[in-house]
């Protein structure tokens, strides 16, 4: 048993599950303000809510990339190539998430340059909102087409090594793989992408919550079914 392992994989498990939320709930929060006919005077009206959820999105961002770097030391021991690719996948990812945040934190500059505009200028903020909020749905998008496409050789390696149950570490094969079809399928206009991101998710989640119960200790295969 790799006792060393032991804190840092119940870290990583804390950190697996964290993004569920924060991610979740700051998205649900935006999405809220931006539905409806006038999304402009929405945003202004909640301009506190609106920025405590791309606060928590980004937050979502900083986890992810905590995930790759304390993974890598671990997992340079037993494949240190596809330890380093996990951690600039994991970087990449959280780059695309925080453009799309970008992306609606300038729907509340437009917001608050709306009061006083005509219907006509009213109309062309509209249209930038609709853009922005598109451009942010490009970047997750993109970046969960990073995370599934850069992660499964990530859970390939959990398999090989024994750092998790063989029968989760091949779910989240599946599951991660079926997230970059789900990503490239959204791209192309079917909006499949929720149902097949659901394996990846479970994944993530019966993988933080085996690291925050065991952490990261080589297992044997017996063990692993």
């Amino acid at each position: 048993m790799n006792t060393a392992n032991h804190k840092p994989g119940r870290v990583l498990g804390l950190l697996f599950i964290l993004p569920f939320f924060a991610y979740g709930i700051g998205s649900a929060v935006i999405s809220s303000l931006l539905e409806g006919t006038d999304p402009l005077s929405q945003v202004i009206e909640h301009r506190t809510r609106y920025v405590a959820g791309a606060l928590l999105m980004l937050l979502n961002s900083a986890t992810v990339v905590g995930i790759g770097v304390l993974f890598f030391p671990i997992g340079r021991r037993h494949h240190p190539g596809i330890a380093l690719a996990y951690v600039c996948t994991r970087m990449m990812e959280a780059l695309l998430l925080t453009v799309g945040v970008l992306f609606l934190l300038s729907i509340l500059h437009l917001g608050e340059g709306a009061p006083g505009l005509g219907a006509s200028g009213a109309q062309e903020l509209l249209t930038l909102t609709t853009l922005l909020s598109r451009g942010n749905f490009w970047a997750y998008q993109l970046a969960m087409l990073v995370l599934g496409a850069g992660s499964v050789a990530f859970c390939v390696l959990l398999f090989r090594s024994g750092l998790a149950p063989s029968s989760l570490a091949l779910l989240g094969v599946v599951g991660y793989a079926l997230l970059a079809l789900g990503c490239v399928l959204e791209l192309l206009g079917l909006p499949v992408g929720t149902i097949l991101s659901l394996p990846g998710g479970l994944f993530e989640l019966g993988l933080g919550g085996w690291l925050m119960a065991k952490g990261f200790r080589p297992i044997t295969r017996s063990a692993a079914a």
